[in-house]
Order: structure tokens, then C-alpha cells, then sequence
């Protein structure tokens, strides 16, 4: 994994953080209502067996989640009710909903005022900054100090800071890995039948003649399922927060991007990013890449016919995607780790403002976070039924449960809160969660990390560029294009677009952001 090499960077990274930008007029504050304390403050249950005393009144509370719903999912609510009664005098309906639902439904919900208590939100799906400037979600440091000191103390400091906006917090953060990483899994059968050496790896150019010796020994095989992500492993800073959008700064000792400057530039208008696509129009035509753009590859790898496949990597996935598969991988990272703003905001649950129960919304949070009990019955299931404890921080499939079918499990579960309270599949090591800690610790911090764009004033050309990329991304990123002839009017219709006026538009705001931190570090 290679943490040791970034080990130094983790005092840079606990004070690089700063408070977010403000993001907009629209975001309202809420007056603090009083609220009924409850008698008694629960305790973190390993077996579900205790019992919180509550003069509270029976409530019940609406989360829409993020996951896809589970055969078993009604047997396992009625599981979480029952302790929820115990311990809070609550009954919670969880509506989990797949990515296309989720960002279907999502928002017509939260801006209908329909009621909801607790939803999921991020950088990437659910905007959190968006729906705080929209007004949608409630403040909770007040909330927080009452009923959400365990989560206060269990949860880094640094994902905290990244939830603030106009210096109140929205959201409460998942506490898993912080930040990103890069890496390719691969079929460990055949890297041992041919001797491969995937030590050497150390970029993504590296992996080329382990395709050629794949593709020509074992043509059976689909030599790498799509290379997005190992466009994705090449570390920038992305400026506007989408990791689509033109406009970059580079970072790392070792700069990708061969630049005399730390302006922003548009990535895409980049010899790299030529020699990229033109990598792989190449690997396509060698046939080591699927010649569907929109290729989806979780079939073939159910049935083992893919030999690699690149990710977004956190700490030894490869063992439950292993079992998950039913046969070895190994993994080897690629790239530089980094933590970027969008990382800090990569998922949190918030009080939608139409709730009717926010006090007891945030009870619920508080167990989630701390109960390992309600924790690993959420994400694992019910115990006996759907798993068995290996050891104290290890389960296996119950018996008659099938791992590539379950009908209940969430795996690493990262959709559930608090990953550091939760069991992990026997294939992994006993110092998984040290494990995290060192990948938290050893990503290194982006330039801008803590700067959050405000797209308004470009969003025309934003519209329209959005436009050009959903023609041509994907295309050229998966080598099914002759970029000789594409890529030219890829960069024109980016032009065409107003691609400068965004560029434009992302160095202004980081210069004023930029200079607001050094005057903030003045004062101090």
C-alpha cells in the first residue's frame, strides 16, 4: 500500500483544513427550539441486550439512504424497531434506494417539504453545499451538543471542519477512510500462473505488458474491465469540485502535469491527457479493453472472466471482494492518495428542515455511531441468521447464506455511519482498522482542500460543457475513438462551450480564497 511514504504529510494534514467558503444568501437559520432531554443517556451495546429508560413519547422517523435494498431488509427492520423502542421509544422507516433512484427521487422530496427525518447526502450525489445554500437542512450543533457527544468524539476533527458552512454543521460526516486512492485488482491465479510482477507497478503505464501477456495466453479472458479509474489514479486538484469539469492545480512533490505555473489549467488541453486517450485507443485496438463505451463489467467478473479491473481503493477491499467473487485477488496501488474537499464531504446524514422530529433524529444518529449493536445489525444483518462471529472483529456468511447473493449484508457498509464499531468478513487482517488510520494519515492534502466553488456565475458555459463531456468522455477515456480524429473537436466544442470563462472564472475564486486564508492566518 505504500503508506509509509506519506507518513510525514499527517500534521499537514490535520491543519491544512479551513473553514468552507461561504456558499450563497439562501441558506437560513433555524431559531433553536427547546427540546425534552431524555432520562437517560444510552450506552454502546455489543449485544443488543440492554435497555435505556425514556419518559420520551413513541415517534416515528423516515431516513432515505443511500443502498441498495436487501431481500431481508423487512426481517432485519423489525429487528432495529424493536431496540430503537428500548433505547429511544422509536420506530424508524429506512427507504434505501439505488443511485438512479436515489438521485431521481432525492431531490423532489426534499424541496416538496414532503417529511423526512434523516437523509444522505455528499459531494457527489444530493449536493450537500447546494442544499444547505437551498436552505433544505437544518443546523445541528445544537442538537449535537445535546444528544450527539459520542459522535462528537469518535468522528475526526478534520471530517468535522469539512462540514462547516457559515461556522455551523449540516450534516454529520461517515467516519471511514478520508480521501482517495487508486489501485488495480487482479485475478491472483493468473499473476501467479505467469510469474507476473505486480510489485513493479507503480503507474498506470506500468500495467501494459501484464495486458499483453494476459491477452495472449489466456484469450478467453477480458485482459482490464474499463480504464476510468486509471485516468483517475493521474493526482490533480479539481478546482470546481467535479472531477469532470475542466480546471485543475497540480499537487505532490512529483507534479503530474509538467507546468511552470500554479495557475489553473484545463486538464483536458494537456499533453497528458492527450497521451492518455491515445494510450488507450491503442490497448482497444490490441484488444485489451471492452469496445462498448458504456460496458458494464460486474457480470464478467462474477464469472471470472476478466483478469484486472482498476477501483477507488479503501483498506483491504481486495479480501471482501474476494470473498464476495469466491476466488483470490491481489491488489497493488497506483498513484499518489489525496484528500480533496469533495473527500471531506464524500457522505453525511442530515436533518432535512421538514422534520418533525429532529431531537430524535439525532438520538438515532448517536446510537448508529456508537452502538456496536444497531451498527452491525444494520450493515451485517441478524446474527445467526445471516452471519456468524468468527472473532470479535470478524464474521463469515451464516450458513445456507450465499456470499455472492446475500440476503442481507453490506459488506464494508461505509453507507452505515461508523465503519470503526463494525465487523469485517474473516478474509480480512486483524489490523484492519489500523489500517485505515494509516491511509487517513498518509493521503496527502490538496492545495485547495477546504476551497468549495460557486458555480452560478459560469453556469451557462458549465451547461454547455457539461454537454460536450457527455458526448465525448467516455469515448475517448475508453479508447473507443481514434483520438486523431476526436479528440481535435473535443477540445474546439470545449471552446465553443466557454471553457476559458470557466477557467477564468475557478482562478478568480481560488485567488480570493487563497487570500482570505492569509488573512486569517495573519490575525491569528
Amino acid at each position: 500500500m505504500n503508506h509509509s511514504r506519506y507518513r510525514y504529510h499527517r500534521m499537514l494534514l490535520l491543519l491544512v483544513v479551513s473553514v468552507l467558503l461561504c456558499i450563497g444568501a439562501g441558506c437560513r437559520q433555524q431559531d433553536q427550539k427547546d427540546v425534552t432531554l431524555y432520562s437517560a443517556t444510552s450506552q454502546s451495546s455489543q449485544t443488543g441486550q440492554e435497555t435505556t429508560q425514556s419518559n420520551l413519547p413513541p415517534a416515528e422517523l423516515v431516513f432515505y439512504n443511500y443502498a441498495n435494498p436487501m431481500p431481508d431488509q423487512d426481517k432485519v427492520m423489525d429487528e432495529v424497531n424493536k431496540y430503537l423502542k428500548r433505547k429511544i421509544n422509536a420506530t424508524i422507516r429506512i427507504i434505501t434506494l439505488n443511485p438512479t433512484e436515489f438521485e431521481a427521487k432525492i431531490p423532489a422530496i426534499l424541496a416538496s417539504g414532503q417529511p423526512a427525518d434523516l437523509v444522505f447526502t455528499s459531494s457527489w450525489t444530493n449536493n450537500y453545499l447546494a442544499n444547505v445554500s437551498r436552505g433544505a437542512f437544518l443546523p445541528l450543533d445544537h442538537l449535537l451538543k445535546q444528544y450527539g457527544v459520542g459522535m462528537q468524539k469518535s468522528i475526526p476533527a478534520i471530517l468535522w471542519k469539512g462540514m462547516l458552512v457559515y461556522n455551523q454543521t449540516y450534516a454529520v460526516p461517515l467516519n471511514k477512510e478520508i480521501g482517495h486512492q487508486y489501485g488495480v485488482l487482479m485475478r491472483k491465479d493468473i499473476v501467479d500462473k505467469y510469474h507476473l510482477k505486480i510489485d513493479r507497478i507503480q503507474t498506470w503505464e506500468d500495467l501494459e505488458p501484464l495486458l499483453q501477456i494476459v491477452h495472449q495466453h489466456e484469450p478467453q479472458l477480458r485482459p482490464l474491465d474499463t480504464p476510468e479509474m486509471l485516468y483517475r489514479s493521474i493526482p490533480m486538484n479539481h478546482i470546481s469540485g467535479d472531477w469532470y469539469l475542466p480546471g485543475a492545480i497540480n499537487i505532490g512533490e512529483s507534479p503530474a502535469f509538467k507546468r511552470d505555473d500554479h495557475q489553473v489549467f484545463n486538464q483536458y488541453a494537456t499533453p497528458e491527457f492527450k497521451h492518455f486517450v491515445e494510450t488507450m485507443y491503442r490497448w482497444n485496438q490490441a484488444g485489451y479493453l471492452p469496445k462498448d463505451p458504456m460496458y458494464e463489467a460486474e457480470g464478467d467478473w462474477k464469472t471470472g472472466k476478466i483478469f484486472a479491473g482498476a477501483l477507488s481503493y479503501a483498506p483491504n477491499y481486495v479480501y471482501e471482494r474476494s470473498s464476495q467473487l469466491g476466488y483470490d485477488l491481489d491488489y497493488v496501488n497506483i498513484g499518489q492518495g489525496v484528500i480533496e474537499t469533495g473527500d471531506v464531504q464524500s457522505g453525511a446524514f442530515a436533518i432535512p428542515r421538514s422534520s418533525k422530529q429532529p431531537e430524535r433524529a439525532m438520538m438515532f444518529l448517536e446510537l448508529l455511531y456508537t452502538d456496536p449493536y444497531l451498527a452491525n445489525l444494520l450493515k451485517h444483518g441478524i446474527e445467526g441468521v445471516h452471519y456468524i462471529k468468527v472473532d470479535d472483529k470478524h464474521i463469515e456468511p451464516a450458513p445456507g447464506m450465499d456470499p455472492l447473493n446475500p440476503k442481507y449484508d453490506y459488506g464494508y457498509g461505509w453507507m452505515w455511519g461508523n465503519i470503526f464499531i463494525s465487523y469485517f468478513d474473516k478474509s480480512y487482517p486483524q489490523d484492519t482498522y489500523e489500517q485505515y488510520e494509516a491511509f487517513n494519515s498518509g493521503n496527502i492534502p490538496a492545495p485547495a482542500l477546504g476551497f468549495n466553488m460557486n458555480i452560478a456565475p459560469v453556469s451557462t458555459e458549465v451547461a454547455a460543457i457539461n454537454n460536450v463531456l457527455a458526448e465525448y468522455y467516455r469515448p475517448l477515456i475508453n479508447g473507443t475513438v481514434d483520438p486523431e480524429k476526436v479528440f481535435p473537436v473535443f477540445l474546439q466544442k470545449l471552446q465553443i462551450a466557454g471553457v476559458e470563462t470557466l477557467i477564468a472564472e475557478e482562478q478568480k475564486q481560488l485567488d480570493l480564497w487563497k487570500a482570505a486564508q492569509s488573512s486569517a492566518s495573519s490575525i491569528q
